[in-house]
């Protein structure tokens, strides 16, 4: 057995005097370490992301100048995700769903070194120290959201290197032995991975700041980090990424580079061409882009549990051969590469693991990309990152106060299968954790669950109980200029349908007769209702007619209206009135399935149901307020209507509101200039689920809801992503203003159960929630039964189906 040895910390200390803690090396040289998040999201598709963080790496190179080290450290591990808890039934369902959830965390630091030359003795030179000074003060300056770390964070960040360890709140160390291939911490199995053979530099002859993926057509050319691999790597706990350069004197370095040419030019040979050749190439770089010229090294450490060391490394050499990237073949100095990865210690890397190149191709190599995490919002909607771990958004307040949007209205098309009712069933849920009203005019049934659960209002048409509303009745208070037009839009419907057109003579005659009915009923107190108005109108326009000499088909408007009258087809439709207790419910659902093919009723009923929701927004001023039109939009699309989905889209910002327009159909979007006049123009969040069917048409949907080439990107890698094993959602791209980010929409069983639209799903569910006191008692016993049963769920469901239908 070998004698041990004393594994000595690069520090002599820290340096608290000045205004930044400095971290002293046991040589002298003084180093500050700066906290940073990488600026380019992962999976964002931001090409020029990724290329102005190179150029920004550049200009702090520039600002530094000769005589400095760069170093940049970026650490990914693995943690259990902590969901919390919720006193709210169906969100705690879901903090259990996730919580433990392995997840990735990415944290960077930034170390900028001032090394003391070789052969000095450290002496405190306050020149040097200004300098120095003024040099991290400018790098702070440049560096979005740097902060510097002070002594207690330097000391744990030492501690956590020297451990490998990052899962762990408390670290403790232990003891370091190497290996001719690894060494062991404790426990673990740490491999030093060095990306350049300096005796042979394999490297791929351009650079570029970041790659293209090609593993399907749908990822063609999604731009991604060159280490972006690294998310993948089998079996890790942690790796650390460590980038340093080193900033040579150049005039120097240059006069060296020619000499190098003169000698291996001076001797002809084919090797030496080959090396004559690298350096006119490096020359050419420098003087063409007035590049400054660095050393470079970049190493990889990778801890794992045991074997799992091997598959790891194997992954990682692999992942770099497919970028021509051949790494070194020396593992003996396995110790000395760690030692290299401690902040400030790049001093100790050897000559030999250094190679020449510009800042350039240098940065072309530094790693640029962070997660997504919670935006910072007391509004905040839960939906996945694309590895399936909760991410907290806010679609309304921040984008507001930030300018990104604004208004809050939505648009949401994604086609059948494609997980929209999921992703709306999700956003409303969550709506109601806050002081949130919302309306839904909904054509399949899709939130019959969720309305169960909040105990709201569900109103289905039937031709024996309609859906009745007297739009007509309201107080002289209530009457203003956007009543009247409202009433007009909706006696036009009546008479023409929702495709037919009105003359200006014939809105003006409604519009006059209106204010005539208005005027004289608040005089002598008759009771308001389209019956009334119908007599009021019969009786007034001949003489409007008769003293104005227009032209108005009187006898084709009383004939029309007729059915809306007592005795008519629809009398009921416009003259009872709705339940009060409708203004103040805060969950409404307007179930008119079976009014979607009828032309006369359709547009009139949605129209009404819209009216009711402009006096919950007019009048809950306390409260948030969501109009959700589920494909019913459709029947107020038209011309006639135009004007007054307009007013209502652009009205409902005004008094904390919104309007969510969802459809599956693509024809209803293309070549309708009222959708994009009324809808889409006003509508500043775009959500898009999986868009493949439509893929033959998306130049068309592309130009008419303004999709750039990267947003594009983004939007057809939707569900391609390979996810981790037994994590299975769908995902959504939500564009708030002109750029948008995709997410998983992953649920828990019991939500998955409350918002299903599969019909033998919701009948089983609705059984077990019919046998006990609450929806979410019932929710409960299914989700035991189902684990006791030990089947899959579908042939859980079937079996209660079949009990079911036994009993009945």
């Amino acid at each position: 057995m070998g004698a041990k040895k004393l594994f000595n910390i690069p520090y002599a200390g820290i340096d608290k005097n000045g205004p930044y803690h400095m971290l002293i090396g046991e040589r002298g040289d003084c180093s500050v370490i700066f906290r940073m998040t990488n600026p380019v999201i992962r999976f964002s598709a931001d090409a020029a992301g990724y290329e102005e963080f190179q150029r920004l790496l550049i200009n702090m190179i520039g600002i530094l100048g000769d005589g400095y080290i760069v170093q940049k450290l970026d650490i990914i591990s693995k943690v259990g995700y902590n969901a919390g808890s919720h006193t709210e039934y169906l969100q705690q369902k879901y903090h259990e769903h996730f919580d433990g959830r392995e997840r990735f965390v990415v944290e960077t630091y930034l170390t900028i070194t001032r090394p003391l030359k070789k052969g000095r003795l450290y002496v405190k030179n306050q020149q040097t120290q200004k300098e120095f000074l003024q040099a991290i003060a400018k790098v702070a300056g440049i560096i979005p959201g740097a902060s510097l770390l002070l002594e207690p964070d330097i000391n744990y960040l030492v501690l956590r290197l020297l451990s490998m360890d990052f899962k762990n709140g408390k670290v403790t160390l232990d003891n370091i032995a190497a290996a001719d291939d690894r060494i062991r911490i404790g426990k673990r199995h740490v491999k030093a991975i060095c990306l350049v053979n300096t005796d042979n530099v394999d490297l791929p002859p351009e650079v570029s700041p970041y790659i293209e993926l090609n593993q399907n057509e749908a990822l063609r050319g999604f731009p991604a980090d060159l280490m972006s691999f690294l998310f993948k790597v089998p079996g890790f706990e942690v790796i650390v990424f460590n980038q340093l350069l080193d900033l040579p004197e150049q005039v120097m370095t240059l006069r060296m580079l020619e000499a190098k040419k003169k000698k291996h030019s001076g001797i002809p040979d084919p090797v030496n061409q080959l090396c004559v050749d690298d350096i006119d190439r490096l020359l050419a770089d420098v003087a063409r882009d007035k590049q400054p010229l660095v050393r470079a090294h970049y190493n990889v450490l990778v801890a794992a549990h045991g074997e799992q060391l091997t598959a790891a490394t194997n992954f990682i050499e692999n992942a770099l051969f497919q970028h021509g990237i051949i790494c070194s073949d020396n593992s003996y100095n396995q110790l000395e590469l760690f030692r290299t990865t401690l902040p400030g210690n790049g001093v100790e890397v050897k000559t030999y693991d250094w190679f020449l190149t510009t800042a350039a191709a240098a940065t072309c190599f530094f790693f640029k990309e962070s997660l997504l995490n919670d935006e910072p919002s007391e509004f905040l909607i839960r939906f996945t990152d694309r590895d399936g771990i909760p991410v907290g958004i806010d679609p309304a307040d921040l984008p507001m106060r930030t300018g990104r949007i604004n208004n809050r209205n939505k648009f949401v098309l994604g086609p059948s299968g494609s997980g929209k009712s999921f992703f709306m069933n999700a956003l409303i849920e969550q709506y109601m954790l806050y002081n949130m009203d919302v309306v839904i005019v909904d054509t399949g049934h899709s939130y019959s669950g969720l309305c169960k659960y909040y105990e709201g209002k569900y109103i289905t048409y039937t031709d024996e109980r309609p859906i009745t509303m007297n739009p007509f009745r309201f107080t002289r208070a209530e009457f203003n200029i956007e009543k009247r037009d409202f009433l007009c839009t909706l006696i036009g419907v009546c008479w023409k349908g929702a495709d037919g057109t009105i003359s200006t003579v014939e809105r003006d005659v409604i519009a006059d007769v209106i204010s005539a009915y208005y005027d004289q009923a608040f005089l002598d107190g008759r009771d308001l209702g389209f019956d009334t108005f119908y007599e009021f109108a019969l009786a007034l326009i001949p003489g409007i007619r008769s003293t104005e000499k227009i032209s108005f088909d009187f006898d084709e408007f009383r004939y029309v209206l007729k059915k809306f009258y007592k005795g008519g087809e629809f009398a009921r439709i416009l003259n009872e009135d709705l339940d009060s207790s409708l203004f103040s419910e805060r969950f409404i659902v307007f179930e008119i399935d079976q009014l979607k093919e009828n032309k006369v009723l359709f547009p009139i009923v949605t129209l009404v149901i819209m009216d009711v929701f402009i006096q919950k927004m007019r009048y809950r001023n306390a409260m948030r307020k969501a109009l959700v039109l589920e494909e019913a939009w459709k029947a107020v699309s038209s011309p006639l209507m135009a004007g007054f989905l307009l007013y209502l889209n652009k009205t409902v910002r005004k008094f904390w509101g919104e309007v969510v327009e969802v459809t599956q159909e693509v024809g209803d979007v293309i070549g309708n200039p009222i959708i994009k006049d009324s809808i889409i123009n006003n509508s500043d969040t775009i959500c898009l689920l999986d868009q493949s069917a439509f893929i033959d048409r998306y130049d068309e949907i592309a130009a008419l809801l303004s999709i750039s080439d990267t947003e594009r990107k983004k939007i057809f890698t939707i569900n391609q992503f390979e996810k981790a094993p037994g994590r299975k959602f769908k995902e959504v791209y939500i564009r708030r203003g002109t750029t948008g980010e995709v997410y998983g929409v992953e649920v828990s069983l019991a939500q998955y159960l409350t918002y299903t639209t599969e019909k033998p799903e919701k009948s089983a569910v609705e059984y077990y929630s019919g046998r006990f006191d609450s929806y979410t008692a019932g929710v409960d016993a299914f989700i035991s039964d189902l684990k006791q049963s030990g089947l899959l769920l579908h042939e859980f469901i079937a079996k209660v189906n079949a009990r079911t239908s036994l009993l009945q």
